[in-house]
Protein backbone atom coordinates (compact mmCIF):
# COMPACT_ATOMS: atom_id res chain seq x y z
CA UNK A 1 0.00 0.00 0.00
CA UNK A 2 1.72 2.98 -0.43
CA UNK A 3 0.05 4.97 1.79
CA UNK A 4 -0.90 3.75 4.92
CA UNK A 5 -3.14 6.74 5.85
CA UNK A 6 -5.60 8.88 3.60
CA UNK A 7 -6.63 12.35 3.81
CA UNK A 8 -9.91 10.96 5.17
CA UNK A 9 -8.67 9.13 7.55
CA UNK A 10 -6.75 12.36 9.36
CA UNK A 11 -9.27 14.27 9.00
CA UNK A 12 -11.56 12.51 10.99
CA UNK A 13 -9.06 11.72 13.72
CA UNK A 14 -8.78 15.70 13.83
CA UNK A 15 -12.56 15.74 14.28
CA UNK A 16 -13.15 13.10 16.33
CA UNK A 17 -12.71 15.53 19.80
CA UNK A 18 -15.39 17.68 20.46
CA UNK A 19 -13.38 21.01 19.51
CA UNK A 20 -14.43 24.08 19.56
CA UNK A 21 -14.37 25.95 15.89
CA UNK A 22 -13.26 29.29 17.27
CA UNK A 23 -12.03 29.17 13.05
CA UNK A 24 -13.72 29.66 9.70
CA UNK A 25 -16.02 28.16 7.71
CA UNK A 26 -18.51 29.87 9.53
CA UNK A 27 -21.17 27.36 9.79
CA UNK A 28 -19.20 25.89 12.96
CA UNK A 29 -18.59 22.19 12.11
CA UNK A 30 -22.31 22.11 10.61
CA UNK A 31 -23.82 23.65 13.59
CA UNK A 32 -25.04 26.29 11.17
CA UNK A 33 -26.20 24.66 8.54
CA UNK A 34 -29.62 22.69 8.47
CA UNK A 35 -30.40 19.75 9.30
CA UNK A 36 -32.09 18.95 5.72
CA UNK A 37 -29.00 19.94 4.24
CA UNK A 38 -26.70 18.15 6.22
CA UNK A 39 -29.28 14.98 5.69
CA UNK A 40 -29.49 15.50 1.50
CA UNK A 41 -26.03 16.81 0.99
CA UNK A 42 -25.01 14.25 -1.27
CA UNK A 43 -28.10 14.13 -2.83
CA UNK A 44 -27.54 17.65 -4.12
CA UNK A 45 -24.35 16.71 -5.70
CA UNK A 46 -25.70 17.02 -9.41
CA UNK A 47 -24.69 18.53 -12.40
CA UNK A 48 -26.48 20.77 -14.87
CA UNK A 49 -30.09 20.30 -16.45
CA UNK A 50 -33.12 21.92 -16.84
CA UNK A 51 -33.71 21.72 -13.63
CA UNK A 52 -30.81 22.58 -11.81
CA UNK A 53 -30.18 25.52 -14.29
CA UNK A 54 -26.52 26.39 -15.45
CA UNK A 55 -24.26 28.75 -13.39
CA UNK A 56 -22.07 29.79 -16.18
CA UNK A 57 -25.16 31.13 -17.82
CA UNK A 58 -27.90 31.23 -14.92
CA UNK A 59 -31.93 31.79 -15.89
CA UNK A 60 -33.43 29.32 -13.45
CA UNK A 61 -33.19 28.54 -10.18
CA UNK A 62 -29.14 29.41 -9.80
CA UNK A 63 -30.25 33.14 -11.37
CA UNK A 64 -33.06 33.66 -8.68
CA UNK A 65 -30.83 32.59 -6.06
CA UNK A 66 -28.54 35.08 -6.76
CA UNK A 67 -31.30 37.75 -7.17
CA UNK A 68 -32.62 36.72 -3.61
CA UNK A 69 -29.18 37.31 -2.51
CA UNK A 70 -28.47 40.94 -4.32
CA UNK A 71 -31.87 41.68 -2.10
CA UNK A 72 -29.97 40.94 1.24
CA UNK A 73 -27.05 42.46 0.71
CA UNK A 74 -28.29 45.65 -1.04
CA UNK A 75 -26.48 44.57 -4.65
CA UNK A 76 -27.68 45.65 -7.78
CA UNK A 77 -26.53 42.19 -9.24
CA UNK A 78 -24.54 39.32 -7.22
CA UNK A 79 -23.07 36.53 -8.89
CA UNK A 80 -22.25 32.91 -6.33
CA UNK A 81 -18.61 31.82 -6.44
CA UNK A 82 -17.42 28.77 -5.53
CA UNK A 83 -13.72 28.88 -5.89
CA UNK A 84 -13.66 31.44 -3.35
CA UNK A 85 -13.27 35.13 -2.90
CA UNK A 86 -9.75 34.72 -5.07
CA UNK A 87 -11.92 34.25 -8.26
CA UNK A 88 -14.25 36.98 -7.63
CA UNK A 89 -11.42 39.52 -6.96
CA UNK A 90 -9.47 38.42 -9.99
CA UNK A 91 -12.52 39.02 -11.97
CA UNK A 92 -13.22 42.50 -10.60
CA UNK A 93 -9.92 43.38 -11.44
CA UNK A 94 -9.81 41.66 -15.02
CA UNK A 95 -13.06 43.92 -15.63
CA UNK A 96 -11.70 47.10 -13.85
CA UNK A 97 -8.44 47.72 -15.85
CA UNK A 98 -7.12 47.18 -18.51
CA UNK A 99 -3.38 46.15 -19.39
CA UNK A 100 -1.00 49.03 -18.65
CA UNK A 101 -3.38 50.78 -16.48
CA UNK A 102 -2.45 52.00 -13.16
CA UNK A 103 -4.23 50.78 -9.87
CA UNK A 104 -3.93 52.29 -6.69
CA UNK A 105 -3.90 49.09 -3.90
CA UNK A 106 -3.67 48.60 -0.56
CA UNK A 107 -0.21 47.31 0.31
CA UNK A 108 -1.99 44.93 2.60
CA UNK A 109 -4.01 43.30 0.72
CA UNK A 110 -5.18 39.43 0.00
CA UNK A 111 -2.49 37.63 -2.28
CA UNK A 112 -5.85 37.67 -4.94
CA UNK A 113 -5.47 41.23 -5.05
CA UNK A 114 -1.53 41.07 -7.13
CA UNK A 115 -3.08 37.78 -9.00
CA UNK A 116 -5.61 40.20 -10.78
CA UNK A 117 -3.25 42.75 -11.31
CA UNK A 118 -1.05 40.09 -12.44
CA UNK A 119 -3.29 38.32 -14.80
CA UNK A 120 -4.59 41.79 -16.00
CA UNK A 121 -0.97 43.25 -16.57
CA UNK A 122 -2.16 46.66 -14.15
CA UNK A 123 0.87 48.51 -12.82
CA UNK A 124 0.05 48.95 -8.72
CA UNK A 125 0.53 52.25 -7.21
CA UNK A 126 0.72 51.22 -3.11
CA UNK A 127 -0.76 52.53 -0.30
CA UNK A 128 -0.23 51.31 2.93
CA UNK A 129 -3.06 51.80 6.12
CA UNK A 130 -1.81 53.16 9.32
CA UNK A 131 0.17 50.71 11.41
CA UNK A 132 -1.06 50.51 14.94
CA UNK A 133 2.07 49.93 17.20
CA UNK A 134 0.09 48.72 20.49
CA UNK A 135 -0.68 45.83 18.60
CA UNK A 136 1.70 45.44 16.23
CA UNK A 137 -0.49 45.01 13.47
CA UNK A 138 -1.87 46.97 9.90
CA UNK A 139 -5.05 48.85 11.02
CA UNK A 140 -7.40 51.25 8.28
CA UNK A 141 -6.36 52.90 5.62
CA UNK A 142 -6.54 56.94 5.73
CA UNK A 143 -8.53 58.58 3.44
CA UNK A 144 -5.90 60.92 3.36
CA UNK A 145 -3.47 58.25 2.13
CA UNK A 146 -5.99 57.77 -0.53
CA UNK A 147 -6.39 61.23 -2.03
CA UNK A 148 -2.96 61.96 -2.07
CA UNK A 149 -2.82 59.11 -3.92
CA UNK A 150 -5.10 59.89 -6.47
CA UNK A 151 -3.42 63.37 -6.55
CA UNK A 152 -0.08 62.31 -7.41
CA UNK A 153 -1.49 59.50 -9.63
CA UNK A 154 -3.94 61.44 -11.73
CA UNK A 155 -3.74 58.44 -14.55
CA UNK A 156 -4.68 55.51 -12.45
CA UNK A 157 -8.54 54.36 -12.92
CA UNK A 158 -9.97 53.31 -9.87
CA UNK A 159 -8.75 52.05 -6.35
CA UNK A 160 -8.64 48.70 -4.89
CA UNK A 161 -9.16 48.41 -0.80
CA UNK A 162 -9.50 45.78 1.92
CA UNK A 163 -12.10 46.65 4.56
CA UNK A 164 -12.33 44.58 7.07
CA UNK A 165 -9.18 43.74 7.39
CA UNK A 166 -8.47 39.93 9.27
CA UNK A 167 -8.16 41.80 12.51
CA UNK A 168 -11.50 43.55 12.17
CA UNK A 169 -10.80 46.77 11.13
CA UNK A 170 -12.92 48.83 9.09
CA UNK A 171 -11.85 52.07 6.71
CA UNK A 172 -14.26 54.42 6.15
CA UNK A 173 -15.93 53.18 2.49
CA UNK A 174 -18.28 55.99 2.87
CA UNK A 175 -16.01 58.48 3.00
CA UNK A 176 -13.51 56.78 0.50
CA UNK A 177 -15.55 55.91 -1.89
CA UNK A 178 -17.48 59.50 -2.00
CA UNK A 179 -13.65 61.26 -2.24
CA UNK A 180 -12.88 58.68 -5.22
CA UNK A 181 -15.91 59.26 -7.56
CA UNK A 182 -15.16 62.83 -7.29
CA UNK A 183 -12.05 62.07 -8.77
CA UNK A 184 -14.01 60.37 -11.73
CA UNK A 185 -12.17 56.43 -10.60
CA UNK A 186 -13.95 53.64 -9.33
CA UNK A 187 -13.83 51.61 -6.12
CA UNK A 188 -13.36 47.76 -5.37
CA UNK A 189 -13.53 46.78 -1.98
CA UNK A 190 -12.60 43.00 -0.87
CA UNK A 191 -15.09 42.29 2.02
CA UNK A 192 -14.25 39.17 2.42
CA UNK A 193 -14.21 39.30 6.06
CA UNK A 194 -17.52 40.97 6.55
CA UNK A 195 -20.04 38.92 4.56
CA UNK A 196 -21.74 39.27 8.00
CA UNK A 197 -22.24 43.36 8.12
CA UNK A 198 -25.39 43.08 5.91
CA UNK A 199 -27.27 41.48 8.80
CA UNK A 200 -26.82 43.44 11.82
CA UNK A 201 -27.25 47.54 12.48
CA UNK A 202 -24.69 46.25 15.77
CA UNK A 203 -22.11 46.32 13.14
CA UNK A 204 -19.84 48.50 10.55
CA UNK A 205 -22.02 49.74 7.42
CA UNK A 206 -21.01 47.60 4.29
CA UNK A 207 -19.29 48.55 1.77
CA UNK A 208 -22.27 48.19 -0.74
CA UNK A 209 -24.23 50.54 1.35
CA UNK A 210 -21.43 52.54 1.81
CA UNK A 211 -20.83 53.42 -2.27
CA UNK A 212 -18.34 50.58 -3.57
CA UNK A 213 -18.65 49.74 -7.18
CA UNK A 214 -18.15 46.15 -6.62
CA UNK A 215 -17.47 44.61 -3.80
CA UNK A 216 -16.22 40.97 -2.85
CA UNK A 217 -17.95 38.43 0.22
CA UNK A 218 -16.27 35.20 1.27
CA UNK A 219 -19.36 33.19 2.30
CA UNK A 220 -17.68 30.58 4.42
CA UNK A 221 -15.52 33.09 6.36
CA UNK A 222 -18.59 34.54 8.50
CA UNK A 223 -21.89 32.98 7.49
CA UNK A 224 -22.96 29.53 7.96
CA UNK A 225 -21.89 28.20 4.33
CA UNK A 226 -19.02 25.74 3.37
CA UNK A 227 -15.54 26.52 2.55
CA UNK A 228 -14.75 28.11 -1.17
CA UNK A 229 -18.41 29.53 -1.55
CA UNK A 230 -18.31 33.26 -2.03
CA UNK A 231 -20.53 36.24 -3.67
CA UNK A 232 -19.58 39.10 -6.04
CA UNK A 233 -21.45 42.09 -5.77
CA UNK A 234 -22.09 44.96 -8.32
CA UNK A 235 -22.78 48.28 -6.25
CA UNK A 236 -22.92 50.61 -9.37
CA UNK A 237 -23.55 49.56 -12.72
CA UNK A 238 -22.74 52.89 -14.72
CA UNK A 239 -19.00 52.09 -13.86
CA UNK A 240 -19.21 48.12 -13.93
CA UNK A 241 -19.62 46.94 -17.41
CA UNK A 242 -21.34 43.57 -15.82
CA UNK A 243 -21.77 41.98 -19.31
CA UNK A 244 -17.55 41.72 -18.90
CA UNK A 245 -17.95 40.90 -15.64
CA UNK A 246 -19.73 37.74 -16.30
CA UNK A 247 -17.49 36.86 -18.82
CA UNK A 248 -13.97 37.09 -16.72
CA UNK A 249 -16.58 34.83 -14.01
CA UNK A 250 -16.69 32.56 -16.31
CA UNK A 251 -13.45 32.86 -17.53
CA UNK A 252 -11.98 31.89 -14.09
CA UNK A 253 -14.30 29.77 -12.34
CA UNK A 254 -14.96 26.17 -12.97
CA UNK A 255 -17.24 24.87 -15.43
CA UNK A 256 -18.28 21.98 -13.04
CA UNK A 257 -19.33 24.09 -10.05
CA UNK A 258 -20.42 21.60 -6.84
CA UNK A 259 -24.34 22.07 -6.62
CA UNK A 260 -23.30 21.36 -3.19
CA UNK A 261 -21.82 24.71 -2.46
CA UNK A 262 -24.23 26.29 -4.55
CA UNK A 263 -26.97 25.73 -2.23
CA UNK A 264 -24.52 26.33 0.83
CA UNK A 265 -24.33 29.96 -0.43
CA UNK A 266 -28.30 30.40 -0.98
CA UNK A 267 -29.14 28.46 2.18
CA UNK A 268 -26.64 30.78 4.13
CA UNK A 269 -28.34 34.07 3.28
CA UNK A 270 -31.62 32.56 3.39
CA UNK A 271 -31.15 31.39 6.84
CA UNK A 272 -28.92 34.89 8.00
CA UNK A 273 -31.80 37.49 6.49
CA UNK A 274 -34.30 35.04 8.96
CA UNK A 275 -33.56 33.27 11.88
CA UNK A 276 -29.92 33.61 12.35
CA UNK A 277 -29.65 37.86 11.97
CA UNK A 278 -31.50 37.41 15.26
CA UNK A 279 -28.69 34.72 16.54
CA UNK A 280 -26.07 37.08 15.30
CA UNK A 281 -26.92 40.15 17.63
CA UNK A 282 -27.52 37.56 20.59
CA UNK A 283 -23.36 36.09 20.12
CA UNK A 284 -22.43 40.06 19.43
CA UNK A 285 -24.43 40.77 22.96
CA UNK A 286 -22.03 38.00 24.46
CA UNK A 287 -18.66 38.54 22.84
CA UNK A 288 -18.75 42.14 23.66
CA UNK A 289 -19.76 40.67 27.46
CA UNK A 290 -16.91 38.60 27.45
CA UNK A 291 -14.65 41.78 25.89
CA UNK A 292 -15.53 43.82 28.78
CA UNK A 293 -14.50 41.16 31.26
CA UNK A 294 -11.37 40.88 29.29
CA UNK A 295 -10.89 44.68 29.65
CA UNK A 296 -10.75 44.45 33.71
CA UNK A 297 -7.73 41.72 33.31
CA UNK A 298 -4.57 42.89 34.59
CA UNK A 299 -2.14 40.59 31.90
CA UNK A 300 -4.24 39.71 28.46
CA UNK A 301 -6.04 42.50 26.57
CA UNK A 302 -8.40 42.59 23.54
CA UNK A 303 -9.29 45.24 20.07
CA UNK A 304 -12.26 46.72 21.09
CA UNK A 305 -14.29 50.03 19.57
CA UNK A 306 -12.98 51.65 22.68
CA UNK A 307 -8.90 51.43 21.81
CA UNK A 308 -9.55 51.31 18.14
CA UNK A 309 -9.56 54.53 16.03
CA UNK A 310 -11.77 52.77 13.37
CA UNK A 311 -14.93 51.18 13.03
CA UNK A 312 -14.59 47.22 14.50
CA UNK A 313 -15.99 44.29 13.69
CA UNK A 314 -16.94 43.11 17.11
CA UNK A 315 -17.38 39.73 16.05
CA UNK A 316 -13.66 39.49 16.03
CA UNK A 317 -11.91 38.29 19.22
CA UNK A 318 -8.36 39.70 19.47
CA UNK A 319 -6.79 38.79 22.48
CA UNK A 320 -3.32 40.17 23.27
CA UNK A 321 -1.64 38.15 25.60
CA UNK A 322 1.96 39.41 25.75
CA UNK A 323 1.68 40.83 28.95
CA UNK A 324 1.81 37.75 30.32
CA UNK A 325 5.26 37.05 28.42
CA UNK A 326 4.10 34.50 25.92
CA UNK A 327 3.15 35.09 22.12
CA UNK A 328 0.42 34.54 20.54
CA UNK A 329 1.62 31.53 18.84
CA UNK A 330 2.04 30.06 22.33
CA UNK A 331 -1.41 31.07 23.90
CA UNK A 332 -2.90 29.39 20.75
CA UNK A 333 -1.31 26.23 21.42
CA UNK A 334 -2.21 26.80 25.40
CA UNK A 335 -5.63 26.88 23.98
CA UNK A 336 -5.78 24.33 21.63
CA UNK A 337 -3.98 22.10 24.35
CA UNK A 338 -5.63 22.74 27.39
CA UNK A 339 -9.07 23.25 26.47
CA UNK A 340 -9.83 22.12 22.74
CA UNK A 341 -10.32 25.72 21.13
CA UNK A 342 -8.97 26.42 18.08
CA UNK A 343 -8.44 29.82 17.11
CA UNK A 344 -8.81 30.74 13.26
CA UNK A 345 -4.86 32.43 13.62
CA UNK A 346 -2.08 33.46 15.72
CA UNK A 347 0.42 35.85 15.44
CA UNK A 348 3.74 37.53 17.84
CA UNK A 349 1.30 38.65 20.22
CA UNK A 350 -2.31 37.82 19.78
CA UNK A 351 -4.83 35.29 18.97
CA UNK A 352 -7.61 35.61 17.04
CA UNK A 353 -10.93 33.68 17.58
CA UNK A 354 -13.94 33.84 15.17
CA UNK A 355 -16.97 34.16 16.18
CA UNK A 356 -20.07 34.34 14.03
CA UNK A 357 -23.36 33.20 14.37
CA UNK A 358 -23.04 29.54 14.49
CA UNK A 359 -20.75 29.62 17.65
CA UNK A 360 -22.64 27.98 20.34
CA UNK A 361 -23.02 29.13 23.76
CA UNK A 362 -21.51 26.50 25.38
CA UNK A 363 -18.53 27.39 23.06
CA UNK A 364 -18.65 30.93 24.30
CA UNK A 365 -18.43 30.13 27.77
CA UNK A 366 -15.35 28.42 27.11
CA UNK A 367 -14.21 30.73 25.20
CA UNK A 368 -14.60 33.44 28.36
CA UNK A 369 -13.32 30.90 31.18
CA UNK A 370 -9.86 29.61 28.96
CA UNK A 371 -8.98 32.99 28.61
CA UNK A 372 -9.28 34.12 32.18
CA UNK A 373 -7.57 30.82 33.28
CA UNK A 374 -4.93 31.81 31.07
CA UNK A 375 -4.30 35.23 32.59
CA UNK A 376 -4.35 34.14 36.04
CA UNK A 377 -1.27 31.66 35.19
CA UNK A 378 2.68 31.99 35.34
CA UNK A 379 4.49 30.91 32.41
CA UNK A 380 7.93 30.62 31.63
CA UNK A 381 8.72 34.02 29.30
CA UNK A 382 9.01 33.36 25.74
CA UNK A 383 10.97 35.40 23.11
CA UNK A 384 8.27 37.87 22.14
CA UNK A 385 9.95 39.56 18.71
CA UNK A 386 8.62 42.98 18.14
CA UNK A 387 6.41 43.37 15.17
CA UNK A 388 6.99 45.97 12.34
CA UNK A 389 5.81 47.20 9.39
CA UNK A 390 6.44 45.05 6.15
CA UNK A 391 9.78 46.29 3.83
CA UNK A 392 9.45 48.77 1.50
CA UNK A 393 8.16 47.44 -2.12
CA UNK A 394 10.83 48.24 -4.93
CA UNK A 395 10.08 47.26 -8.19
CA UNK A 396 12.76 46.47 -10.83
CA UNK A 397 10.33 45.04 -13.71
CA UNK A 398 6.67 44.76 -14.35
CA UNK A 399 4.66 42.26 -12.12
CA UNK A 400 3.15 40.21 -15.27
CA UNK A 401 6.57 40.37 -17.31
CA UNK A 402 8.14 38.63 -13.57
CA UNK A 403 5.92 36.54 -13.00
CA UNK A 404 5.55 34.61 -16.42
CA UNK A 405 9.70 34.83 -16.90
CA UNK A 406 11.57 31.99 -16.38
CA UNK A 407 12.92 31.31 -12.96
CA UNK A 408 15.12 29.51 -10.40
CA UNK A 409 14.13 28.76 -6.80
CA UNK A 410 16.98 29.78 -4.75
CA UNK A 411 17.74 30.30 -0.98
CA UNK A 412 16.03 33.40 0.44
CA UNK A 413 20.24 34.44 1.65
CA UNK A 414 21.26 34.01 -2.44
CA UNK A 415 18.22 36.34 -3.43
CA UNK A 416 19.52 39.46 -2.26
CA UNK A 417 20.05 41.77 -5.75
CA UNK A 418 17.67 39.73 -7.86
CA UNK A 419 13.92 39.90 -8.59
CA UNK A 420 11.65 38.25 -7.37
CA UNK A 421 9.71 35.88 -10.09
CA UNK A 422 6.40 34.66 -7.61
CA UNK A 423 4.39 36.05 -5.12
CA UNK A 424 5.69 35.10 -1.48
CA UNK A 425 3.27 35.38 1.42
CA UNK A 426 2.49 33.41 4.80
CA UNK A 427 -1.05 32.11 5.35
CA UNK A 428 -2.85 33.04 7.13
CA UNK A 429 -3.47 36.34 6.73
CA UNK A 430 -2.31 35.88 2.79
CA UNK A 431 -0.57 39.32 2.43
CA UNK A 432 2.20 39.33 0.10
CA UNK A 433 5.61 40.03 1.38
CA UNK A 434 7.44 40.42 -1.49
CA UNK A 435 5.90 40.72 -5.39
CA UNK A 436 6.85 39.61 -8.34
CA UNK A 437 9.49 42.16 -9.82
CA UNK A 438 9.93 43.23 -6.51
CA UNK A 439 13.75 43.49 -6.40
CA UNK A 440 14.92 41.40 -2.79
CA UNK A 441 17.24 43.39 -0.82
CA UNK A 442 18.75 43.20 2.92
CA UNK A 443 15.79 43.88 4.34
CA UNK A 444 13.02 41.62 2.66
CA UNK A 445 15.45 39.00 3.87
CA UNK A 446 15.80 39.56 7.16
CA UNK A 447 11.67 40.16 7.51
CA UNK A 448 11.52 36.39 6.36
CA UNK A 449 14.30 35.31 8.48
CA UNK A 450 12.61 37.09 11.52
CA UNK A 451 8.65 36.65 10.80
CA UNK A 452 8.59 33.16 8.70
CA UNK A 453 9.53 30.58 7.85
CA UNK A 454 10.22 30.54 4.30
CA UNK A 455 13.70 29.95 3.02
CA UNK A 456 13.70 29.61 -0.41
CA UNK A 457 12.30 32.47 -3.03
CA UNK A 458 11.75 32.00 -6.78
CA UNK A 459 13.79 34.58 -8.69
CA UNK A 460 13.72 35.48 -12.54
CA UNK A 461 16.43 33.49 -14.28
CA UNK A 462 18.15 36.82 -15.54
CA UNK A 463 18.68 38.50 -12.15
CA UNK A 464 22.54 38.83 -12.30
CA UNK A 465 24.40 38.31 -8.65
CA UNK A 466 25.99 42.00 -7.98
CA UNK A 467 29.19 40.41 -6.46
CA UNK A 468 29.28 37.20 -8.83
CA UNK A 469 27.41 38.04 -12.07
CA UNK A 470 25.85 34.56 -11.84
CA UNK A 471 22.83 32.51 -10.72
CA UNK A 472 23.34 30.32 -7.44
CA UNK A 473 20.49 27.48 -8.67
CA UNK A 474 19.96 25.96 -5.52
CA UNK A 475 17.60 22.41 -5.23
Amino acid sequence: MLFKKSLQDELLRFIKKDRVRAHMPGHNGGAGLSSGFKRNAFKLDVTEFDETDNLQNPNGIILKSEERAAKAFGAKKSFFLVNGSTVGIEAAILTAVRNGDKLIVDRTCHKAVISGMILAGAEPIFIEPEYIERFGIYGAMSPITVMDALRNNPDAVGVVLTSPNYYGICSDIKRLAKNIHSSGKFLIVDEAHGAHFAFSDELPKPALESGADLVIHSAHKTLPALGQTALLHVGNTELVDVLRLRRNINLLQTSSPSYILLASIDEAVSKMSNEYGKQLNRVIETVTAIKSKIGVLDKVSCMTRGNLDNDYDITKLAVDFSKLGITGYGAAELLKKDYGIYPEMADERNVLLYITASTTKKDLELIDRAITDISKSEYRPQVIKKPRPMPHTRFEMPMKEAFFSDSVMISAESAIGKICAEIVNSCPPCCPIVLPGQIIDNSVVEYLKEYTDIEKIAVVSNSINSKTGQIEEEG
